[in-house]
């Protein structure tokens, strides 16, 4: 007969929050001992199986909340999923363990039974020998009649026991497909669920892939402006050095000071043509590193951040190099100038 409940769902609620952050299962034997082994066997197991459904439901309205970061998520999908991957898995083992113990119990009693059978077949034989040497043993009527009546009551005790076996063992049975139903069902949401986040990552995953392919686009154009504008400069700068060459073709009368200011303007320029070029290369390097991480970026979510960061290395060092080239025109003018005014001083 079920005990009458004692118990009410905020203790069961309690424990089940304690043993699930003590890295338990809980399940109704654990729960059922802290509570005292106190209530009836069937509420305990409906406010546990409440509890599982409330707490799964709070969870993913939690998981709704605009603005909750993407890492806060994915790192609460992969606790929960572990937890009720181990909350399933100690089901499973509970089950398997039950489901033993009752095909132990069981065999037990189809032993006890049989032999309980057998040995109602040897008090049958043995009252039957016994009714036949009746009428040859006069003399013993009285003592073969008492013991025909006790292996009769004995008989009619272990069918009692046989009978009550039997009933037990059908409510062993009952309990036993009772539990396996739960479990199919509480299986069959726990896919369900998984289904859903399966479809919402998929989902999220896709629209940053798509974020990412417009801003390495968006990056791509920037860099091949920067490029053109260097192409552009380099030109203007060595059609200066060649209007330059020609004049110094034309002044090669001038003085030795004017030819060595003039190495020394020259010197700086191929400084500056090789600094440019070093930073083509740069580029060129930097805009190999981001189709590496736009490829992996198609895998990994983490790859996006690694590529967003490298993109604004990229425009970090394309400022550089625009700063550095504006140095360098800087002081190419300065050069230009000074040999101008030594050429006036040499005229």
């Amino acid at each position: 007969m079920a005990r009458s409940s004692s118990v009410s769902f905020e203790a069961v609620e309690q424990i089940c929050f304690q043993l699930l952050s003590q890295g338990e299962n809980p399940s109704f034997n654990l729960v059922y001992a802290e509570l005292g082994n106190k209530g009836s066997s069937e509420i305990v197991q409906r406010y546990i199986d409440q509890w599982r459904r409330e707490t799964g439901a709070a969870f993913f309205r939690q998981r709704s909340i605009p603005g909750m970061p993407d890492e806060l998520v994915s790192a609460a999908d992969t606790f929960m999923g572990k937890v009720w991957s181990l909350s399933l898995q100690q089901a499973d083992q509970l089950l398997a363990a039950q489901r033993q113990e009752l095909e132990q119990e069981r065999e037990a009693f189809r032993t006890r039974l049989q032999n309980a059978e057998d040995r109602v077949h040897q008090l049958e034989t043995d009252a039957t020998a016994a009714a036949r040497q009746i009428e040859s043993l006069q003399q013993g009527l009285q003592s073969r009649d008492s013991t025909i009546a006790d292996l009769r009551n004995q008989a009619l005790e272990f069918l009692r026991q046989r009978e009550g076996l039997e009933n037990r063992i059908k409510l062993l049975e009952d309990a036993a497909e009772s539990r396996e139903q739960k479990f199919a069902a509480e299986s069959e949401r726990m896919t369900r669920l998984l289904q859903t986040d399966r479809d919402r990552y998929n989902a999220s995953l896709k629209d940053e892939q798509d974020r990412s392919a417009q801003e390495r686009e968006l990056l791509m154009k920037q860099i091949e402006t920067a490029r053109q504008e260097k192409l552009s400069e380099i030109m203007s700068m060595r059609q200066q050095i060649a209007n330059r060459e020609e004049r110094e073709t034309r002044q090669r009368e001038q003085t030795e000071e004017a030819k060595a200011a003039l190495r020394e303007a020259v010197s700086k320029t191929r400084q500056i043509e090789t600094s440019l070029a070093a930073a083509e290369g740069r580029i060129e390097r930097l805009q190999a590193q981001l189709k590496t991480a736009s490829e992996a970026a198609h895998g990994k979510e983490s790859a996006v951040a690694a590529a967003e960061a490298r993109a604004r290395a990229v425009e970090e060092v394309r400022l550089a190099e625009t700063v550095r080239a504006q140095r360098a025109e800087a002081a190419l003018a300065e050069a230009l100038a000074e040999l101008a005014m030594r050429r006036k001083q040499s005229a």
